[in-house]
């Protein structure tokens, strides 16, 4: 396929509110809250960057594996995101440990692969369903 051809297969990777493909419409799937414990350090996405490199860097932390859901959108722009991360640390994203998101699609897998392409381009991207686990 041609690269015009290839691109012509997604309508949009824009989920905004002038995009109506019903995805206003599709139900949220919603979890229980996670309560951080005792001793956990949280750092919100308001906290800034600055403030999670340092406590990265004081815990000696040089190599991130970053996977998760939204990878359009959270593991991109984010505090934790790799536009950040990739200035301080190595940044490995995990391929199939990774989701995106598109409005009223059967399937996220065009949305992921249109998100991973975008972030092959300034960072390593690795898959781990090879890896055998012994039990």
């Amino acid at each position: 396929r041609t690269l015009l051809e290839y691109f012509n297969i997604f309508v949009s990777t824009d989920s905004s509110s002038h995009y109506n493909g019903e995805f206003w419409e599709v139900p949220m799937p919603m979890a229980s809250a996670i309560k951080p414990g005792e001793n956990d350090f949280v750092i919100y996405d308001g906290d800034g960057y600055p403030k999670l490199r340092d406590y990265l860097v004081s815990q000696g932390i040089k190599n991130i594996l970053l996977c998760g859901y939204a990878t359009d959108m959270c593991l991109v722009s984010t505090t934790a995101g790799y536009m950040n991360l990739r200035n301080d640390f190595n940044v490995f994203i995990v391929g199939d440990a990774t989701l995106a998101t598109f409005p009223a699609q059967d399937t996220p897998a065009y949305a992921t692969a249109v998100a991973l392409t975008n972030a092959s381009l300034s960072n390593f991207v690795t898959q781990i369903s090879w890896i055998d686990v012994q039990k």
